[in-house]
Parts: structure tokens; sequence; C-alpha cells
């Protein structure tokens, strides 16, 4: 019969010989070193009573557009005065701005509740507040600002709405707004205040009046509604596009002499994909000839192996903001302090739709860029026809050449309006650091050098991150503002003071929130508060980042961190020394000029130099070999200085491992036997490795009094040593282990048992003693049929 080896049960896997003790990378230590992303502040703050849609400062007075209320504050954001915006009774046979109540009990009247689509200021007739809202066919109202009574919008409101006459029913130049997303932009322009309007409207949208997708209107010298000045001077998608072709207007700017819109829209009429468009035409342009469109792309690129780049698209742009840069980025940009930036947040949406993912990106262009590239564009040709305005067929698409003149303003009579089929495209800031949020709002203000973004999320989370070109930054501010996404509607304040803040929309809140931060609290180490920006004011004050007038004590400083020691791995080593030794903490290396550094730091173990491994080093973590010791010692004394201070801890030993028994003694040549060895202070060190004979003990579980291990084979069946190595320490036996040779099974008896098992089967052979295990249980699989020897 084949001789029969049998090996221990659960004996299954390959095991390594090495065993290291070692947490790596100190990772519990970097995230307790972590900003703390839970801390909340007390910020001022007004909640409506109903969702809040815009937000208007005007000396120092916020004015909030609201569902059916428009709210004033003051700077403080207590609530001086409301104003009453409905709901409101509609029926079909009352026009806009008329009472309607005495129709109150007819079957065809409606209340309906009055959103706030437009809150706009105009100074240059009165100083008043223009409010549109998406009741009576998205008509608007003008309430004057009193001077010497900012407070009061309600003793003087006008409706801005004049009868049609006959023949213009259908164009109502005073109903400004659609209920389903609206973009308007003041200018004043010698001597005329013009409203450009963006407009989303679909087929199943019906008001009383045509809405058009975009237009420039003027306000009338009587200021009692709206003109068109031709019937060029708006542009409407075509009835047969209108559902299929959805544009939806995001941002309004306007920059010198031309005016800029923001939209979302499809790729083309035949394409599911949707894509962003920056529209601009001239403000003196009444009839919109100068009229153009052109793909806006923000992309993230990802340099792989072989040269190879993976790129991203953010196709979706969520919100936008124009402001100039600080010194620092505008150096970067190659621009000038006065020239204008337009930064947008953008998101990958859904395949086919418009709707957004988790997955955000934030890219800047210049105004500047902006136009140049347009120009380009024109000088190459690379154009079309705007087929959702004019159709497929129309003259203007077919075998055109398309020219503009010099200024790109006054536009002859052939020039129409214009696509350009070419994209611009810039990188994303911020490198993909946010692809796994969707961002929602932007707004961007410069302090001293630095340009800063403040950005917030569709989850409530408010953020601010230092805009550069050349550094890689990572939000120094980040805190849950609430639960309700983040409005794109913004208001920011500077000053060259530090009173300077933005106010911020979230679902009927608003919350005023300094330029400089809510605060320091959320920086948990030193090194995290002293490397924050300057204008947020942090020091490091008894073990918490706060500002000077928050610190109770003398301690606060912006200038020095002492290491903090958080952990010892591991903690206690042989007497002999040359364990390397990790600490795990924070504030390691610390710099001003952000760069870590170990050229003044010492670590010092029961008063000996521990050299350390500057390669293995970094803030959160120091390697160092530690030196011999004369005699073991418990909690011994240590520390880490840095120079100016040091670090004291107290939580490592030096001990003298001993091995006092083995169990078995012996076992077959053929190796397999599992070996306890028994002692005392085997966990310490980082390595540790055990030898039968010169051959390696395959280690399994390891505890500071008993190792266990599965002994290897052997070639010849005698005594071999036992010995243990801890790092450099070894360590040897008093009692050796004894091989023989392996059991041989040649006979069982009986050779037949039932199916469901449990028969005791008894075997015969040679050598069967050499095996230490009082009972050895082997499983047929196809018969599920035990025996034991």
């Amino acid at each position: 019969m084949k001789p029969f080896t049998a090996y221990p049960s659960g004996f299954i896997v390959f095991l390594f010989a090495l065993l290291q003790r070692s947490h790596g990378q100190c990772k519990e230590a970097a995230k307790k070193s972590e900003m703390n992303l839970g801390v909340k502040y007390d910020l001022p703050n007004f909640i409506a009573d109903t969702p809040i849609q815009n937000v208007i400062l005007y000396k120092h007075h916020v004015y909030i557009g609201a569902v059916n209320k428009i709210y004033v504050l003051n700077e403080t954001l207590q609530n001086i005065s409301v104003y009453k915006t409905g709901p409101v009774l509609e029926n079909p046979d009352c026009a806009p701005c008329e009472d309607c109540r005495d129709k109150a009990n007819l079957s065809n009247s409606v209340w309906k509740d009055n959103v706030n689509m437009a809150l706009l200021l105009e100074t240059y007739y009165d100083d008043q507040l223009i409010s549109c809202g998406s009741v009576s066919g998205g008509i608007c109202h003008r309430h004057i600002i009193h001077p010497d009574n900012p407070a009061d919008i309600e003793s003087e409101v006008h409706c801005m709405y004049s009868p049609q006459v006959d023949g213009e029913a259908d164009n109502c130049p005073d109903c400004v707004v659609s209920t389903l997303g609206t973009k308007v932009l003041v200018t004043e322009k010698d001597r005329f205040v013009n409203f450009f309007v963006g407009n989303t409207v679909t087929s199943t949208f019906q008001p009383p009046h045509v809405l058009h997708s975009i237009s420039v209107r003027r306000l009338k010298e009587t200021q009692d509604g709206f003109e068109f000045l031709t019937d060029q001077s708006y542009i409407d998608i075509l009835p047969q596009f209108r559902d299929s072709y959805p544009i939806r207007y995001v941002h309004a700017f306007e920059n010198d002499h031309f005016v800029y819109f923001l939209t979302v829209q499809r790729e083309t009429l035949d394409s599911p994909s949707f894509h962003t468009r920056i529209i601009r035409f001239c403000t003196l342009d009444s009839e919109m000839r100068s009229y153009m469109e052109m793909p806006l792309e923000c992309i993230f690129t990802e340099k792989r192996r072989k040269r190879s780049i993976r790129k991203e698209v953010f196709n979706i742009l969520q919100a936008a903001y124009v402001s100039k840069p600080g010194a620092a980025l505008a150096h970067e940009m190659g621009l000038g302090l006065n020239d204008d930036i337009l930064y947008g947040v953008f998101a990958q949406s859904k395949p086919d739709s418009s709707e957004p993912t988790d997955r955000s990106a934030v890219c800047a262009v210049s105004v500047r860029t902006i136009n140049e590239f347009f120009n380009k564009i024109v000088d190459k040709q690379n154009m079309k026809c705007l087929q959702h305005f004019y159709g497929k067929d129309s003259k203007y698409c077919l075998n055109r050449a398309f020219s503009r003149n010099a200024s790109y303003c006054r536009a002859q009579d052939d020039e129409y309006r214009l696509e350009v089929t070419t994209p611009l495209q810039r990188v994303d800031l911020f490198m993909g650091q946010f692809n796994n949020v969707l961002l929602t709002s932007i707004s961007v203000f410069t302090k001293g050098n630095l340009t800063i973004a403040n950005l917030g999320t569709s989850e409530g989370r408010f953020m601010q991150i230092v805009v550069s070109r050349s550094e890689p930054t990572a939000p120094h501010v980040s805190f849950q503002l609430d639960s309700h996404p983040v409005s794109p509607q913004v208001v920011v304040k500077n000053s060259l003071a530090d009173d300077g803040y933005t106010l911020v929309v979230t679902g009927k809140k608003i919350t005023k929130i300094p330029l400089k931060g809510p605060g320091c609290r959320h920086f948990r180490s030193c090194s995290q508060c002293l490397l924050a920006p300057a204008f947020m004011q942090c020091g490091w004050c008894s073990q918490q980042c706060l500002r000077s007038s928050e610190c109770p004590s003398n301690t606060w400083t912006q200038d020095t961190c002492l290491p903090r020691v958080y952990e010892i791995l591991p903690s206690s080593a042989p007497i002999e020394g040359g364990t390397k030794l990790t600490l795990c903490g924070w504030d390691f290396g610390f710099s001003k000029n952000n760069r870590f550094e170990l050229k003044n730091t010492v670590v010092h173990i029961g008063g000996q130099i521990c050299p350390l491994e500057a390669k293995s080093s970094n803030k959160n973590r120091l390697e160092c070999t530690v030196p011999a010791a004369k005699s073991p010692g418990f909690n011994i004394s240590s520390s880490v200085s840095v120079g100016h201070g040091k670090t004291l801890f107290n939580t490592f030993s030096y001990v003298n491992p001993v091995i006092t028994s083995i169990s078995p003694t012996y076992g077959p040549k053929s190796g397999g036997t599992l070996l306890t060895v028994a002692g005392k202070y085997l966990d310490s060190g980082k390595s540790m490795r055990i030898f039968v004979g010169e051959q390696p003990c395959t280690l399994k579980s390891l505890s500071a009094s008993t190792v266990e291990c599965y002994t290897p084979a052997q070639q010849i069946p005698q005594e071999y040593r036992v010995r243990m190595e801890i790092d450099g320490a070894i360590r040897d036996t008093s009692r050796h282990f004894t091989y023989r040779e392996d059991p041989v099974v040649l006979k069982i008896h009986p050779a037949k048992s039932f199916l469901s098992g449990g028969s005791t089967i008894t075997a015969q052979g040679i050598n069967l003693n050499s095996v230490c295990f009082p009972q050895m249980v082997i499983t047929v699989p196809k018969l599920g049929m035990n025996f034991s020897v």
C-alpha cells in the first residue's frame, strides 16, 4: 500500500516566515491630524418662511426674493420689513396688475404662489428694486428705495405692464421671465437702461403672451414697462425644437461692450448629449446680429504610463462667477490686476441627460481669452448656422461663408447669428480633488496677493480654497452649513478691512460667512493651523487653533509647533538595539514654507540619540533605529526635540526576551508539526523569526508569552536546535526538537462504513508514534466518513 502522511487539520495556506508588526504609514495618526470636517460654527443667519431664490446687497441692506415675499434685512441679517408678493389670484379675464379679487369665487380663478424669478437693482432713474415673479405672465414690479429709509420698499410700488395695442397682443415686451428658468441682466449705456433676458421655454409652457428665448428690451423712460426696439430684438427657438432642445440659462454678465450668457443645451439638434455654451453679443446691438455661441469645456487630464492621457470632460455648468484676480494668480495667468476672470463649477452629467452626477471640477478663463478665441475662430471660419433658431434648410445655413467686421459689433445686414464649432477648453484648477462631490455654487474674492474661491455643495457644505495655477491647494475651510444644497445665488462684500463677508443661501436660510473664514477650530494640528492663509489670523493656543482674541492664555503663537507623539511602534524592543522604531503623530518636521524638514529634529530614547531615517519619515511618521541599552527599562523617558522645544513621552520599554520551553519536542521529518514556544517578551521588537536548525518555522500566531509555528521539513531525522531572532537579538532554547521518520499507514479496518459516517476506524502502520497528536481526523468528502488514529 502507498504510504500516507498525515498533516494537522487547518494547514491549508502558506504562511510568511517573517512576521512584521507595524502600522505602516501611521494612518490613524494621519487621520487624527486631518481637518475636523464635523466642526459647527455659529454664524449670523436668517430663515425665511418660504424658499429663497435671489439676494441683493445695497447700501448696507440685504434684499431677499423668496416665494410670495420680499424681505429686507440689515447687515446682521435681522429682519426689518417684509413685502408680500403672493399668492396671486389669476383669472383669464384679468390682465396683469389688475385686481381680480371680485372674481375669487369663479371656477376659472386660481390662487398661485409667486416665485421670485428675478430680483434686480436699477439706479439710473431711481434707486429701485425690480422684482419679476412667476405669476401674471412673468411681469415685474418696481419698488422705490427711499434714500432716508432703504428698508421701505412697500410705500411706492409700480406694476410694470402696459396694455398692448392692436396687433401686438401676442408680443408682450412686459412679459419678462419664464417660470421654467430665467437669467436677467440690467445694463446702462448711453442714457438707456437695457434688460437682457434668457428664458427656458417649451411648447407645453404656454403663458398668456409669448416669452422669447433670448431678448433685449429697453426700460421705458416712463418706467411703466418695456419696449423692443425692433422685431429683431429677440430670438426664439423654433416651435418644433422647443421640447427636444431645451436651453437652461445658468449665468449672465457684462464686460466692456459685450453681454455674455452661459447655458446648458444639447450638443446638436440630433445629439442626446449635453454641453455648456458661452453666448456673446454686443450691448449696443439691438438686433443681436453679433450673436455667437461657443462650447465651453472644463476638462481633467491624468497622465498615465506609456505617456497616454486620460481626459474627462465635465460638461454641465452648475454655477459661475466673474471677478478680478489677486496678484499671484494674475501673474500665473499672464493677466493684469484689472482683467476679469470667469470661474465656473462644472459637473459630469448622467448619460444623455443634463442631470448632474456627484463629480465636479472648477475651471477659470479670462474674459480677454474668451474674446480672443471668438475672434480667432471667426477668422478660421470654424462656424455654422444656429439651426435651433433658423432650421436646417434656412437660407442662412446653406453654403454660406460667414463674416464679422473688425469691431464684431457693428454688424452688416448680411451677417447673422452663428455657432462656433470648436470648444474653448480649460483644465480643472484643482486636479480632480472634487470628483466625488457635486459643487453647486462659486464666488471668488481676493485677500492680499491671494485669490480665494468659496465653493458650495449639493449636500450643504461650504468650503474655501486658494486658487492657484502653479501650487496644489486644498480647502482651508470646510464645514457643514446646512442640509440643503448651496444656491448659486451668492453675494460677496469685500473690503480692505476684516469685515468682508459672503451671503450664502441654502433653502429658506441665508447665512453670513466672514471672508476670513468662520473660525479656526476645524484645524486639529498646530502645523495645519499655522499654515492656514494669513488672512484667517489663526494661531495655536493650548492645543487648539484659535484667533488671538479667543485664546484665554498668553500661549497664542503663529510661529512654532511642537511635535505630537500619538503612538510608538513597537512599544518595546530587545536591549541589543537595532530595532526600527516608528513614531506616529503629527507636526513632525514643521516649517512655515510648508516643506517637510528634519534638519532640526532629534529623537532621544532613554537619553541616547535614535538616528533618524529621512527617507522613511514624513509629517506623520518618524523612523529611527534604537540604540542598545545596558539593561532592561520600562516606560523610559524619551523625547522628540525640534530646536525650540521638545515633546516628552514614556511609552517605550527595553526588554530582555527569553524562551522558557517548547512543546512538543518531536515530530515527523516531513514537518508540519505545530510547535509552541513559550517565554517572556516574545512580541517585542518589529520582526520575529523562529528557526529549527537552519530552516524557518512558519509563524502562525504571536503573543508576549507564546509563539506558534509550523516546523519545516528536514532531510535527516535527528535533534535540531530551536532559536528565535527578534530584530538583531538571538535567543536559543535549552531543549532541542527531535525529528523522527514519517509515519506510514499500511492498513485500516473496517474498509467500509455508512454514508452518514461516525464509524471508528483502526489504522495499522509503522512510525505512527512520530506524530505527536492524540487524535488525527481525516475527512473523506465523497463518503462523509471520518476515521481516527
